[in-house]
């Protein structure tokens, strides 16, 4: 029997699909989504969860308005895999297909919301805790601690640790797995257990260096051009530190990774990265220095992934949009005249942000 004709339609339910079970932080934290359709840049305004205070009853209650309360989001963080395609791939059923293409795009995409995701949570924490030079199981506990002292709600706790951290643990008392049903694979491959009040999970997607001998700068700003590959550092502390190349550094939300070795002089210097800037930084901004592992603990009401839908492009008539449980995907089926090549893209609109910086504990 032929095969069934791949139209954008159901290749967009078979990313989406994807997407779901390839995501680890976005299915852990607060979650906002609407069917409305945003462009890029767009600022939108989210609901925050409700909170209430357990007053004394003493004959007669005390009613208490219900205000979500609500913060600007804005929409920057847009996400592409092209591919280019030939008559053979769009011959294959979707199995194969997806095999070969949908599921090495959407898990890019899903990688790199994980990685924003991370990257702010450890950018905003308000709260800190300590990996010492000799681990100790009350390193974790320290995690636990903060949120208590945060007034986090036990449930929904959840503390993400990157290899290096993890492995520093994983032979101690009290850190066994434990089995956990998630709601994708991904959760499930992550999931390492319970310890201390918190859901524990291992992505290698968190902020950690890769160099082998870490720079020695602790504190620097930035500015820089929008799409191009390089800062320019200034205010650098000690003045004449070094920045290695596989060091890190978050600015305003964005994780990048270091491509050169770079020496101050004077606190200053040409940093070259591995991605574009997404919008220009006229005046020097603080960045947050990743010379070594961290990990994120916090509650799910720390942090929010806000999702909207694209619109179709005008005249596209080999498009479409799938959404489900709070995620949105477009596909784009098209024709480049100039190369004479088919080309399907994936894409996903979306913004990350801090609801409350108290629930958010950088581990490091």
């Amino acid at each position: 029997m032929a095969n069934t004709l791949l139209t954008p339609q159901i290749i967009a339910q078979e990313a989406l699909m994807v997407l779901e079970s390839q995501l680890t932080m976005a299915n852990l934290v607060h979650r906002d989504y609407s069917p409305e359709f945003v462009q890029v840049g767009d600022t939108i305004t989210v609901r925050k969860p409700a909170k209430f205070v357990a007053k004394n009853f003493t004959g007669t209650t005390s009613s208490q308005d219900i205000t979500e309360g609500s913060v600007p989001v804005v929409m920057d963080r847009f996400r592409d895999v092209t591919v280019k395609v030939t008559s053979k791939e769009m011959s294959l059923d979707i199995k194969d297909f997806s095999s070969q293409v949908v599921t090495p795009a959407l898990s890019a995409i899903a990688q790199a919301v994980d990685i924003d995701l991370l990257a702010v949570g450890v950018a905003k924490a308000a709260k800190t805790a300590t990996v010492s030079a000799t681990p100790v199981i009350n390193d974790i506990a320290g995690v636990g601690k903060a949120l208590d002292m945060s007034k986090a709600p036990k449930q929904n706790r959840r503390l993400m640790l990157p290899a290096d951290i993890q492995y520093k643990y994983n032979t101690l008392d009290n850190f066994a797995k434990v089995s956990y049903a998630g709601d994708s694979q991904a959760l499930r491959d992550s999931e390492i257990g319970k310890v201390y009040t918190c859901e524990t999970f291992s992505s290698e997607n968190c902020p950690q260096s890769s160099a082998a001998t870490p720079g020695t700068v602790t504190a620097y700003k930035v500015v820089g051009t929008v799409n191009t590959t390089q800062f320019t550092v200034s205010a650098g502390s000690p003045a004449t530190g070094t920045i290695k190349t596989g060091d890190q550094l978050i600015v305003n939300g964005y994780l990048y990774t270091v491509t050169a070795d770079l020496t101050l002089v004077s606190g200053a210097g040409t940093l070259s990265v591995d991605q574009n800037i997404p919008a220009t930084i006229a005046s020097p901004v603080d960045v947050k220095v990743i010379s070594k592992a961290h990990a994120l603990g916090f509650h799910r009401n720390g942090l929010a992934l806000v999702t909207r839908q694209l619109e179709l492009p005008m005249g596209a008539s080999k498009a479409y949009i799938a959404s489900a449980n709070g995620l949105a995907v477009r596909v784009v089926m098209d024709y480049d005249t100039t190369t004479k090549t088919d080309t399907i893209s994936f894409d996903i609109i979306y913004g990350i942000k801090e609801l409350d910086t108290s629930l958010l504990v950088d581990f490091a």
